[in-house]
């Protein structure tokens, strides 16, 4: 996956777990750039520091994850389930992709 990222998908594979059951996974700074983990279970998962930049995370569901200082830059969450998500931040939100079917924790807002 790394190869696929550095040499922008020309060489290498890139990473795929559609509908994986990450329940409670350690993805402490994890490099997960333009992953596709569509469909995802990752509830209270540790994405603390994770790299997520432009991976695809549509309809995953992060209930009660730690996101604390995970990059989502052009990260697709269209349809994800951010509620009750812990130290997600507005200008995580603003840098990801997102749509009305995305369900954002309480204090947060659609960009």
């Amino acid at each position: 996956h790394e190869k696929w990222v550095s040499t922008e998908g020309k060489e290498g594979t890139r990473f795929s777990i559609r509908n994986a059951v990450l329940q409670e996974a350690d993805l402490h700074e994890a490099n997960l750039q333009d992953a596709d983990l569509g469909g995802a279970r990752l509830s209270v998962a540790d994405l603390m520091r994770a790299n997520l930049r432009r991976a695809n995370l549509r309809n995953a569901d992060f209930w009660m994850a730690d996101m604390k200082d995970a990059i989502l830059q052009g990260a697709d969450l269209q349809g994800a389930n951010l509620s009750d998500v812990t130290n997600l931040t507005q200008k995580q939100i603003d840098s990801a992709i997102i749509s009305n079917t995305t369900i954002l924790p309480a204090g947060l807002r659609r960009n």
